[in-house]
């Protein structure tokens, strides 16, 4: 009994010793005061995204712009005299999976901030969990139900750094317009936030302009249904000028694919997925469709950068995302801090002016969403994209 005893003794006494060693170890810890308290030669951030899974495209290119820019911030010094750690998480496009890495995230590995999903079912997965704790997330999901609550009142760690999904739909839907298309028909994934929440300022845009698309030819599918081709039937048939389609990647190849089968000769009119890579995924002549963008690749910079990564990444436009919020987030750091949490989510909240490869970047603290940021419109000749021009609401 007593050797049990000394032994139980002894495994408490390590035990203690290694917790007090670590109190040292130059890790972050979180203060009573809702802060970061960095001790050590680092700040590490953190990278939620889809690695593996169907949209995993898109969380890899965030994933290696953010860290371009963490390269490129410590070649330079790093923040204040320390590097930058970047540690991803993979959500595995689950949002078990996401919730779980969120809190790890932040408890565990204590990162500064997280460089948010572009993906609204991440978003949203995450968004009631991050009340209660301290850590930004600074993401892309423009689906507005991913910051604002019911009462309209913003999450406090919550933020999209793109515009957001009432943005994009009223600027499709003007080009439409610009573009003397007058019937349309609308595809949508009603189980994706993301498809959902770029329905209704599409539809009310063109409502404002007097063109109210038929009941008929809104066409709601799930993930169970994969015959695109009876799911487009009424709207082919229907001859509209356009067809609005708001969905991923994945899904856009396979409605193109079942529109060109169909004999459809209108347009498809979509949102960031069908930027590249859908081209060389769908592999065929898509200048039939219309997709909206948030950088020129007209220009100098974008288009050296672009040249840089084009056998790295997947989804160009998604990198630049990852690279600006980044360097979002080091200005805001520099400015507010880690040791006052509210300090930082108020420095993010209100960005003003910020110009980097997506635009210029002002926030409104309301929202904690970007304001009358503008964005791109883009078609394709056959397999190359052509930028047809600038819009803004």
């Amino acid at each position: 009994m007593k050797k049990k005893l000394l032994a139980i003794l002894m495994a408490m006494a390590m035990t203690f010793s290694l917790a007090a060693c670590g109190s040292d170890s130059g890790e972050t810890k979180e203060e009573s005061g809702g802060g970061k308290e960095t001790s050590g030669d680092e700040i590490v951030i953190g990278c939620l995204q889809d690695i593996t899974g169907s949209t995993s495209g898109l969380g890899i290119s965030v994933q290696k712009g953010a860290q371009a820019a963490v390269d490129e911030i410590n070649e330079k010094g790093g923040i204040d005299g320390k590097d930058v750690v970047l540690k991803t998480y993979d959500t595995k496009g689950d949002v078990t999976e996401a919730v779980n890495a969120y809190i790890t995230a932040v408890t565990v590995d204590e990162v500064s901030l997280v460089v948010g999903p572009p993906v609204a079912n991440i978003a949203n997965a995450i968004k009631e969990t991050s009340e209660s704790y301290d850590t930004p997330v600074m993401g892309f999901a423009l689906d507005p139900t991913c910051q604002l609550k019911e009462d309209g009142s913003p999450y406090k760690n919550m933020f999209c750094f793109q515009p957001s999904a009432t943005s994009q739909g009223q600027i499709m839907a003007a080009f439409a317009l610009e573009n003397e298309l007058k019937t349309f028909g609308v595809l949508y994934n009603q189980e994706n936030s993301y498809s959902v929440s770029l329905l209704d300022p599409f539809l009310d845009e063109l409502k404002a302009n007097d063109i109210t698309v038929d009941e008929n030819l809104i066409v709601a599918y799930g993930a169970a249904d994969a015959d695109y081709k009876t799911l487009l039937e009424p709207l082919v048939s229907a001859g509209v000028d356009a067809i609005y389609c708001p969905n991923y990647t994945q899904q856009l190849v396979a409605i193109k694919t079942a529109a060109d089968e169909l004999g459809y000769e209108g347009k498809l009119v979509c949102g960031l997925d069908a930027a590249p890579a859908f081209n060389t995924t769908y592999g065929g002549d898509c200048s039939n469709v219309y997709y909206i963008n948030n950088i020129n690749t007209d220009d100098p910079t974008t288009i050296e950068m672009s040249d840089e990564v084009a056998d790295d990444v997947s989804a160009v436009n998604k990198y630049f995302l990852g690279y600006d919020v980044v360097m979002i987030a080091k200005e805001c750091i520099e400015e507010a801090g880690l040791e006052d949490a509210d300090a930082l989510r108020d420095t993010i909240a209100n960005v003003n002016g910020y110009k980097g490869l997506t635009g210029t970047i002002t926030m409104d603290p309301e929202t904690h969403m970007p304001k009358d940021m503008s964005m791109f419109m883009y078609t394709y000749d056959n397999q190359t994209p052509v930028m047809l021009g600038e819009f803004g609401i």
